[in-house]
């Protein structure tokens, strides 16, 4: 299985691209939030108790059941830092090989100013996304949201890109 992991900092475009590539391209999509919306059906609030490994958990589940009835192409979002959630990131990346799934990570690097920008977008409010251009400023502030070094690794600035563009970008590194 060919997993394309998208991941960055929060507005970035991971979702918009994540479902450029479900459409054009024919990948499974397996977001970001459908782990935490699992997690606050259960939980009270994001990040309590063992909230996040039982996110992980799901994640972990959900992705090997994919590679094991088969699925071809499948992409994922993260919000995720190299240098602060490093850790997390690595054991994504064992966890991935151990499955032997072919990993492609894609970090998403739009400009700060079009980060704020589309924080305050009607849908990212209507979600259980980050939609604060101030708390999104002060999370830049707190952490560069660096890319991890990987063979098969992107580095994609789409301040200027259309999603379609950059889902295009991305389906010509994996196949």
């Amino acid at each position: 299985m060919k997993l394309v992991w998208i991941y960055g900092p929060p507005a970035a475009g991971k979702l918009t691209v994540a479902t450029c590539l479900k459409e054009q391209f024919g990948y499974k999509l397996f977001h970001n939030h459908l782990a935490v919306d699992i997690g606050l059906a259960i939980y009270d609030r994001f990040g309590e108790k063992d909230f996040l490994s039982f996110t992980k958990q799901v994640r972990q589940l959900a992705l090997a059941k994919a590679k094991e009835i088969g699925v071809s192409h499948l992409v994922m979002t993260h919000m995720a830092c190299a240098d602060h959630d490093r850790e997390i990131m690595e054991d994504y990346l064992a966890f991935f090989l151990s499955q032997g799934i072919q990993t492609y990570p894609v970090h998403l690097q739009p400009s700060r100013s079009a980060l704020l920008e589309r924080a305050i977008s009607d849908e990212r409010k209507a979600s259980h996304k980050l939609s604060d251009s101030k708390k999104v400023a002060a999370l830049l502030d707190k952490q560069p949201f660096a890319a991890i070094e990987h063979e098969n690794g992107l580095v994609i600035d789409n301040t200027e890109l259309t999603a379609e563009q950059v889902a295009g970008v991305i389906h010509r590194h994996v196949d």
